[in-house]
């Protein structure tokens, strides 16, 4: 057989096998005796589950988070996905560049007390739940920050659509940035309203600027600022995700 023969056979049955994966699994799913919401949830809590305990018994975690718990003056970038910083230390569940520090943010971060002066956290928390995961998770910061520090938030602006939605015509979703026409998917002004607070299963809560505030006060932060695109009480904070400028609201919160 030729080369180009055994290429050729190699895909074709990468192809079977792909195939035959995706038929089980339209097979298989249908017949799971759960929502897919429920699949997703207890899929992150299995990675979240690994994360912590790879980071409990791996010498080489061990080691790097012993050096960060000595560090000082630190800027953290709170699930930063494939975009990590230069400058910060990068957090993320998902570990997609190697300068990347696996962790779930959620309820504690991997810092000494009083040794992080920024932490910047963009289109994060609305994937938190409200109740339990959004308080643990502004008190982290509040307890990893030095007097003087500073939490910049980065969510989507609710206001803003709802605002829009109540409009008479699509300009108010226009500025939002919302593909014109609508996704095949979001037919609709409601559609596209609904997927601000959830997206599907992803999103847990929605914010305006008065809500976001009142979360950050009740976890102690003295003073809260609505700032804006690449705008922050700390420069370096501020290296903002152009794609989410046209609909994201922007706040600093300052530790006392």
């Amino acid at each position: 057989m030729s080369a180009s023969s055994a290429t050729a056979a190699g895909t074709m049955a990468e192809a079977r096998r792909l195939t035959l994966k995706q038929r089980l699994g339209t097979w298989l799913f249908p017949r799971m005796p759960i929502t897919r919401f429920l699949f997703e949830q207890l899929r992150t809590e299995m990675n979240c589950g690994k994360v912590c305990l790879q980071n409990s018994l791996l010498p080489s975690r061990r080691r790097v988070l012993r050096q960060i718990r000595q560090m000082r003056e630190i800027h953290a970038n709170i699930a930063c996905g494939p975009r990590p910083l230069p400058g910060f230390l990068n957090l993320d569940l998902h570990t997609l560049r190697p300068e990347v520090i696996p962790w779930d943010c959620r309820w504690d971060l991997p810092f000494a007390d009083g040794s992080v002066a920024g932490v910047r956290a963009e289109h994060f928390l609305e994937h938190l739940e409200p109740r339990e995961e959004l308080p643990a998770f502004l008190k982290a910061c509040l307890r990893v920050l030095k007097n003087g520090g500073i939490l910049r938030i980065i969510v989507p602006d609710t206001e803003r659509y709802l605002l829009a939605y109540c409009r008479s015509d699509l300009s108010g979703f226009s500025e939002l940035a919302v593909p014109m026409p609508f996704p095949a998917d979001l037919p609709t002004r409601m559609d596209v309203v609904n997927h601000v607070f959830h997206q599907f299963y992803e999103h847990r809560w929605g914010y305006d600027f008065e809500t976001l505030a009142n979360r950050l006060h009740a976890c102690g932060f003295s003073r809260v600022e609505r700032t804006g695109y690449q705008r922050s009480l700390d420069a370096l904070l501020a290296q903002d995700c152009e794609n989410h400028a046209p609909y994201s609201l922007y706040v600093d919160a300052i530790k006392p």
